[in-house]
């Protein structure tokens, strides 16, 4: 399958009349420090208010939101990460987290043990799809 989307050029896009707002940065690093940014900011608000945050969470923005959390002590002590999906056996169980392609184990070495611990958010608040 050809993706031709992934060959426009900005001005391309931006010719074509875009049917929804539309953002264009410069690299991915970019956008995963404007993701990052995103999901701070919304931690500080919610935290402020006293509200719960819950993120449906892909992958690409944690260097920036783990330097982020542990420089300015967010904490993440009311915050829900339901994580995207996890890779399976051929017993459709979870592989092993020492796995290399285990995305918990990907999210704990890069992101839950990079955090300080008086910060991060209790293990129970750590969902990941349950293939059973």
């Amino acid at each position: 399958m050809k993706h031709e989307y992934y060959q426009y050029n900005a001005e391309e896009i931006l010719s074509k009349g875009p049917k929804f707002p539309l953002i264009i940065m410069k690299d991915n690093a970019e956008v995963f420090k404007s993701m990052a940014d995103e999901m701070a900011d919304t931690i500080v608000e919610h935290n402020a208010k006293g509200e719960k945050t819950v993120f449906i969470c892909p992958v690409g923005q944690y260097p920036y939101f783990v330097d982020r959390v542990n420089s300015e002590k967010i904490s993440l002590k009311n915050v829900w990460f339901i994580n995207m999906d996890e890779y399976l056996d051929d017993n459709k169980e979870w592989v092993s987290i020492d796995h290399p392609l285990s995305f918990g184990g990907f999210m704990k070495r890069t992101v839950y043990d990079k955090i300080n611990p008086e910060l991060v958010m209790p293990e129970v608040q750590r969902i990941f799809p349950d293939p059973k």
